[in-house]
């Protein structure tokens, strides 16, 4: 019979992999105690969070083709927020600092090996994603005010030179 504080602990861990349909999937046992709070310092700062399971429960909390991802025994730490691009730069930081070790992740409910859960990292953040469509957006609209007010400007230069003419 399961005991009370792995239900409770399931049901946690089912609420969060709910909430974040993106999310790395980390092995968080080489970080002390100062760097862990600071890892998630980090994190909430740009709204994610990081909870930390047992690798049993976390499969158990997944979907059949998830679970796989999940493998070995132990702590494993699950990243996930709305910006998880922003999330997997923090992360990447720390394993090329063999810090933590990524062991996978999920992309919008597909899993993902640990080589491709890194290269969340190389997208843009969604700061970085919203300068990009406005730079995007903005440029058709500066050509069209141009155009708009480019005959406006003749007419204007046109009514100058016939008032200057009449003028002498």
């Amino acid at each position: 019979m399961p005991s009370m504080i792995n239900e409770l602990a399931l049901a946690e861990i089912k609420d969060f992999v709910g909430r974040n349909p993106s999310m790395m999937f980390v092995d968080p046992a080489r970080l002390k105690a100062k760097e862990s709070l600071a890892l998630r310092r980090q994190l909430y700062d740009i709204g994610a969070h990081m909870k930390v399971a047992k690798a049993r429960l976390v499969r158990k909390a997944l979907d059949e083709p998830t679970a796989d991802v999940v493998d070995g025994k132990g702590s494993l730490g699950l990243v996930g927020g709305e910006d998880i691009a922003a999330a997997a730069k923090i992360i990447r930081d720390l394993a090329e600092a063999d810090r933590v070790v990524v062991r996978g992740g999920l992309s919008e409910g597909t899993p993902l090996d640990a080589t491709s859960a890194l290269k969340l990292a190389d997208l843009p953040s969604k700061q970085e994603a919203r300068a990009m469509v406005a730079r995007a957006v903005r440029g058709p609209v500066v050509k069209l005010a141009k155009l708009l007010k480019a005959p406006y400007r003749r007419l204007g230069r046109a009514v100058m030179a016939r008032k200057e003419k009449l003028e002498e």
